[in-house]
């Protein structure tokens, strides 16, 4: 039977070549790639809604300063993208049908249609042979920012500035009468894997899309859990700016989904607001996350972690004994926003452990000093809208983790670059301190920020520590039970 495969790129970075991620000459490189790498994806979401109207609307779209001299290059690389989003836009639809419709399919079909998506939709994500030659004349910004001034902010979220609870929390009882529906696709046959999507209305109010994520599980699970199918879960959230399964190649998938899966457990990898299915119109893949700052930082991490508390009730509805969140980067960041606000959540909606990776511990330390502010001009677009230091730290309230954790600090498990820049690691040194973090249960390598999600995917300590604790923990919970039957 036809599966899904191991991209070779992953091969080929967990093999001794791999090392090099983690060096400082990557990380510079890396760094510096930045800013043209966006200009692409930038230039393609100003495609997507100006795609008939000519160079000059065009340019307008994507910020960019006029450019008559490039009228007819752009105008084929239209002509170009056009065939591109066509093809996507047909197998997006035939995809809709075989996994959300009501017809019949093969496994096999399934499998061919998931790996036609996968193909098509990086093409129409990243097509930098058509846009390239953009960012390498440095017209396109790498963000179209809309950053609302701080009076503004203020006006519209006084009572969360007031009542952070507002912002972060359920009330039990209309958790309750309106909780969301989750519905499930069709299954599709991964690398000893068996995967599948959920969606549901997310419970933002700040929203109005549905949450989308991707679940993996044994491909026999009665094989992998000794004829138990309660499977311990992992709710793990992806960095800034990733476009999830529209690449073929999809780290965390590989590094955390595949690798946790085939071992009997469930992972659950789901779309952050405006990432991957969920990209809005006009923009790409998280970029309202920056665009917006800082009211779009904590808009995204106050829906991920309720859409969080959505995935673990079903998590538990499914029989997990055990779940546990984290994330790198900013999934990072929005795991410890659940370990810090869940403690007024319903009880089923609360996990049991945290796993946070690569994430700053202050973010409005992180958007006055880290490395990614003055890279992408978000310093600058600070500055022009009023946004002082003073400013934005008004805002940490809603902004930062709370200071004190809801889960039991034995209960946190962090991974973090000692060489970070992009997500300060002395915040989080600082954040684990005040939180309580036994010194045991916190890991750092090595490394800058892109060296982080380099060793998530070469080094087995994560996966190690997940395990590890995810059995102790659904142990514990089944002699609890056994105990009180």
């Amino acid at each position: 039977m036809d599966h899904l495969e191991t991209p070779a790129v992953h091969r080929l970075l967990t093999s001794p070549a791999g090392r090099l991620l983690t060096s400082l000459p990557f990380e510079a490189f890396k760094t510096r790639s930045l800013p043209r790498e966006f200009g692409v994806v930038r230039a393609r979401a100003a495609a997507d809604v100006a795609l008939s109207e000519g160079p000059e609307a065009f340019l307008r779209e994507v910020g960019a300063p006029p450019a008559p001299h490039l009228h007819d290059r752009i105008e084929r690389a239209l002509a170009r993208y056009a065939r591109l989003r066509g093809a996507y836009d047909e197998t997006m639809d035939r995809w809709e049908r075989v996994f959300w419709g009501d017809g019949e399919s093969t496994p096999d079909e399934r499998v061919a249609v998931e790996r036609e998506r996968r193909e098509v939709s990086e093409r129409r994500a990243k097509p930098t042979d058509i846009f390239g030659f953009l960012s390498k004349e440095h017209l396109v910004p790498p963000v179209k920012f809309e950053t609302p001034p701080p009076e503004d902010a203020r006006t519209r979220w006084h009572h969360e500035l007031a009542e952070p609870e507002r912002l972060y929390g359920f009330v039990e009882s209309s958790a309750a009468e309106e909780f969301p529906r989750v519905e499930r696709s069709a299954t599709v046959r991964g690398p000893g894997t068996v995967e599948y999507l959920l969606r549901f209305r997310s419970p933002s109010p700040h929203l109005s899309d549905r949450a989308t994520a991707r679940v993996y599980e044994p491909v026999d699970i009665d094989a992998n859990t000794d004829g138990d199918v309660d499977l311990p879960t992992l709710v793990f959230h992806s960095g800034w700016g990733m476009f999830d399964d529209q690449l073929t190649y999809w780290p965390e998938e590989e590094s955390v989904a595949r690798a946790l899966a085939p071992e009997g457990y469930r992972v659950i990898l789901p779309d952050a607001p405006w990432h991957g299915r969920r990209e809005l119109l006009g923009r790409y893949s998280g970029e309202p996350y920056i665009a917006r700052a800082p009211v779009g930082l904590f808009t995204l991490y106050s829906a991920a972690a309720l859409e969080t508390a959505v995935l673990t009730d079903w998590a538990r509805t499914e029989g997990a004994p055990a779940v546990g969140v984290g994330g790198v980067s900013l999934g990072g960041t929005v795991a410890l926003h659940v370990g810090g606000r869940c403690g007024d959540w319903p009880e089923s909606m609360r996990p049991d452990l945290l796993f946070p990776v690569g994430m700053p511990g202050a973010i409005d330390q992180t958007l006055l000093a880290g490395g990614l502010t003055k890279l992408l001009d978000i310093d600058d677009a600070l500055d022009a809208a009023g946004w002082t230091g003073a400013a934005l730290h008004e805002f940490a309230p809603l902004l930062n983790p709370p200071k004190t954790p809801c889960l039991a600090p034995e209960r946190v498990f962090s991974f973090v670059g000692s060489r970070d820049e992009m997500a300060p690691a002395s915040t989080a040194r600082a954040l684990l301190d005040e939180w309580g973090v036994p010194r045991p249960n916190r890991r750092e390598w090595d490394c800058g920020h892109f060296g982080v999600l380099a060793h998530l995917i070469r080094d087995e300590s994560f996966r190690t520590t997940v395990r590890r604790e995810l059995d102790a923990a659904a142990r514990d919970r089944r002699n609890r039970e056994s105990v009180t039957a």
